[in-house]
């Protein structure tokens, strides 16, 4: 018991203890009785020696008595079991039989003693310090029932002593009010010993249903992201399919009214597909399946490319962004810091008016990287900002128009954050805007940038037209929809639909693909990753590959791969095309 005596013992409430010491009583009434029933009969037969017959059996008929009734009860009660209702009634009945029982012992030894023998006094003596002793471990679950049975066995015993019998006899009565006080000082330390079992107890029945509910929260967790893992790649591929159909579309389309609707079914389109990415972003962040991949980055360069994005955007709403970032060099992971960084710069040009102004400012405070955002926009009332990172929370937009988002980008802020062990404050002034600030650890040691691109290099020509693409997709119609989009880029392109068809693409095409572009999942159980390597070993050089993939474990996949770019279907052919961008300045800097 070392162990436990060294726990912090979380102390039961008045109502919860009464019930488990109620539960204990029931628990030892019937090894209590048993016990008490075995004494009797002993001392009865002992006191037939010194004792007249009469008085003896009577004593006897008593003793029974009060046995049945401490069986009675219990069986009274567990019909309808120990309730906060009928506990203080339940213990008042246990103290009163406690009380009955101690005063037929009690007053029964002190009629059945003969003062003037000491064989009887002895006799009796034993049987009230019998029943008194025996009585602590039982009735220690309720200490007032163990009060009134001690008391009404033991003075009334040691009255009668000290009046009737002559010294050295009366000597006996005396003691018996000494160990009287002996065992109330014993009964308080075993009821406190008692009561950190009840808790102790309780607290370990807490503790498993706290584990049973936690494995049953992680069971639904993992069959939501199973769910999840098993849905989004079939959800993404008509939608990945659709995306491209329409940019192929829009190529085609010239009346007014047909943009139009073109237009909204686009953006029908898009908020489909945002909400897939939402909701299969959260679970990989959930399921810890991201991985950052630290490297060193100019953060001043990464917001002024990302702040540039938004400035046609921003100039359409008559919203001005003002951008001061000086160089600050960090270790982090370049794609979800820039996620963190477009989702801030959406929300505060969403919720700024026309005629607003967005700032960010990269600078450096007390050795940190100080990342802030900040709008004139409607703000946020103060009851409000411990919700705003919630899922699905969305402040003036009772109607859920979907064009105003979907509630999730600052809740993957906030996993993302957590991700990168990154400092977030947010404060706001309703009527005036938000403030956003992003702290990172400065990079102290000389590190050299490999990528001069994460430098700020930018070419003055797009790289992206005559590119030679190949892409391996076992799905006709998306094969087909990418290739008219990446056709009408400028693009060279090549498809197959396995790795098995890659001999011969290459045969045919008679160039060499400068990026590879291949679905995860193909037919026969094949994969991209397959694929890329296979195309990579037959060509004897590392290819840039982008692999798409509808599936929430797309960081574990690529782990450990060479120059591969992950994307998560649907993939909006404008994303697609600035990766492409990317992948092809990347492979024109190392040549």
């Amino acid at each position: 018991m070392d162990h436990i005596s060294e726990m912090r013992i979380h102390r039961l409430d008045p109502d919860t203890l009464e019930i488990a010491q109620a539960r204990l009583l029931i628990e030892r009434a019937r090894s209590s009785g048993f016990s008490v029933f075995c004494l009797l009969s002993f001392y009865v037969v002992v006191l037939m020696v010194s004792a007249p017959l009469l008085p003896v059996l009577i004593w006897y008929a008593l003793g029974l008595g009060s046995i049945g009734l401490t069986l009675l009860l219990p069986t009274i009660f567990q019909a309808e079991g120990i309730t906060a209702n009928n506990v203080s009634t339940y213990l008042n009945w246990h103290t009163t039989i406690s009380c009955i029982t101690g005063a037929v012992w009690g007053i029964g030894a002190a009629i059945l003693t003969d003062v003037k023998s000491e064989i009887s006094v002895f006799t009796t003596a034993v049987i009230v310090l019998s029943i008194t002793l025996g009585g602590i471990s039982p009735q220690s679950a309720y200490r007032r029932s163990y009060v009134g049975l001690s008391s009404f066995a033991m003075l009334p015993y040691a009255t009668s002593l000290l009046v009737q019998a002559e010294w050295p006899m009366s000597a006996a009565g005396a003691g018996m009010f000494l160990a009287y006080a002996f065992f109330m000082s014993a009964s308080a330390r075993v009821e406190i010993g008692t009561r950190d079992m009840l808790a102790i107890k309780q607290n370990k029945f807490l503790i498993e249903e706290l584990a049973r509910q936690h494995d049953a929260l992680k069971r639904a967790n993992e069959e939501k992201t199973r769910f999840l893992a098993a849905t989004s790649h079939d959800l993404a591929q008509p939608l990945h399919a659709q995306g491209f159909y329409l940019a192929a579309l829009r190529e085609r389309t010239r009346e007014p009214e047909q943009v139009a609707l073109l237009t909204k079914i686009e953006a029908s389109w898009r908020g489909l597909g945002h909400l897939l990415n939402g909701l299969v972003d959260v679970s990989r962040l959930d399921a810890g399946v991201i991985v950052p991949d630290l490297r060193a980055l100019n953060v001043g360069i990464l917001a002024q490319r990302i702040s540039d994005e938004f400035a046609a955007v921003a100039a359409g709403r008559n919203i001005a962004i003002v951008t001061e970032a000086e160089p600050a060099y960090t270790m982090t992971d370049a794609l979800i810091l820039t996620r963190i960084l477009r989702n801030l710069i959406s929300n505060a040009v969403k919720f700024t008016s026309a005629g607003g102004t967005v700032h960010i400012n990269v600078s450096m405070r007390s050795g940190d990287i100080v990342i802030a955002v900040e709008d004139t926009g409607c703000g946020i009332e103060t009851e409000n900002l411990n919700i705003i990172f919630d899922e699905y929370v969305q402040l003036g937009n009772p109607e859920r128009d979907r064009e105003k988002g979907l509630g999730l980008g600052l809740s993957i802020v906030r996993r993302l954050v957590r991700l990168l062990n990154l400092k977030l404050d947010l404060t706001s002034t309703p009527g005036q805007g938000t403030r956003v600030e992003l702290r990172l650890p400065k990079l102290t040691s000389d590190v050299a940038l490999s990528d001069e691109a994460e430098a700020g290099f930018t070419p003055s020509v797009s790289p992206i037209g005559n590119l030679c693409v190949l892409i391996v997709d076992n799905e006709d119609a998306i094969r087909a929809g990418m290739t008219t989009v990446l056709t009408s880029w400028g693009c060279q392109v090549f498809s197959a639909r396995s790795g098995a068809d890659l001999v011969d693409i290459l045969d045919q095409a008679g160039a060499m693909p400068q990026v590879l572009l291949v679905d995860q999942r193909l037919s026969g159980g094949e994969t991209g990753i397959q694929v890329i390597e296979r195309l990579r070993d037959e060509i004897n050089e590392t290819v840039p590959a982008i692999l798409m993939t509808g599936d929430i474990d797309g960081e574990e996949i690529v782990h450990g791969v060479n120059d591969i770019t992950l994307m998560y279907k649907p993939i909006e052919p404008e994303r697609l095309h600035e990766t492409l961008k990317r992948v092809a300045l990347a492979t024109t800097l190392k040549r």
